[in-house]
């Protein structure tokens, strides 16, 4: 019984909390969508298993210069979709590891003119060390990681001999390293209301043809709640900061900003060990550098988890 109770505890600790805090589709420049997801906040215990599926959708045709809406008349459309597979798995003592996988397909259409380029994404590795976990001892969880994330898929997509930009491509072509931090406190004793917060930051190298994504920042405050039912809620402030993109090291002019977005997220056990989330991104602000660029509208995702193992 109360290993049954620790099992559940587990497993809403990991999936309750199931966050898109770094998904690079705040900028057209998004080549890396997404860049972490479940496998965030999925720290298993030891010997388990963290398994989560998830189909992600941006729309990312909005015209902007600094933090206004520009009304488009170029016709442009731009949407970009993935498919991510998750792992996680506890490790000995207070360590875990995290690995993701991406299949990603961007679709432009501009002046009638449609442009659709698919492929294998960029994938993630991660280390964590959890010196502290929320369980029916302990109200209190902290986390640390870092990684990185390695260039697998195509990077040099073209058409008619001409190479699609890098927005357009499926990998970013570039090695990355990742730091993160996550931190959590349960309000009551059941542990079924929580604050958390998280940071994440990535410095980003270059690709073959000299182009560097901007580094990033990303911080996030959330809370989220575990009814008696199998329903769980989860709301999110998200916020994120990109350098500029640089070619050769010079700086890409319409690249960069900052982002402020709301992530409200419904999810449902199917049992102790699998459950459905459906999350969304609603902009709340943005002030993005120089005079115009396209950033997203707004994305969905959709996951489907488990945790399986000793």
């Amino acid at each position: 019984m109360i290993a049954a109770r620790i099992n559940k505890q587990l497993f809403a600790g990991a999936a309750l909390f199931l966050a898109a805090a770094h998904a690079a589709a705040t900028t057209c420049s998004c080549a890396n969508v997404p860049l972490l997801g479940t496998m965030e906040l999925a720290t298993p215990g030891d010997g388990k298993w963290f398994l989560a599926t998830s189909y992600e959708y941006h729309d990312a045709s909005e015209l902007v210069s600094g933090s206004s809406t520009v009304p488009d008349t170029t016709g442009r459309d731009r949407t970009s979709e993935a498919l991510v597979v998750e792992l996680s798995r506890g490790l000995v003592g207070k360590l875990s590891f995290s690995a993701m996988l991406a299949t990603v397909r961007h679709d432009r259409t501009v002046g009638g003119i449609h442009d659709q380029v698919s492929g294998l994404g960029d994938a993630i590795v991660m280390l964590k060390y959890s010196p502290a976990s929320i369980s029916l001892y302990s109200r209190h969880a902290l986390s640390f990681g870092v990684g990185a994330q390695i260039p697998l898929g195509e990077d040099d997509a073209s058409r008619d001999g001409i190479v699609f930009a890098e927005d357009l491509q499926p990998s970013t072509g570039a090695l990355s390293g990742i730091l993160w931090a996550y931190g959590a406190r349960a309000l009551n004793e059941s542990r079924s209301a929580r604050l958390y917060a998280s940071a994440t930051y990535s410095s980003n190298g270059e690709n073959d043809r000299d182009y560097r994504f901007g580094h990033s920042t990303t911080a996030s405050i959330g809370g989220a709640y575990q009814t008696q039912t199998p329903w769980g809620f989860n709301l999110e402030l998200l916020y994120r900061h990109a350098e500029r993109d640089e070619r050769a090291a010079a700086t890409i002019p319409n690249t960069g900003g900052e982002w402020l977005d709301l992530v409200p997220a419904v999810q449902y056990h199917i049992n102790e060990s699998m459950a459905l989330r459906a999350s969304g991104k609603i902009p709340v602000s943005r002030d993005l550098n120089d005079e115009l660029q396209f950033t997203t509208r707004y994305s969905v995702r959709l996951t489907v988890s488990w945790i399986f193992g000793d």
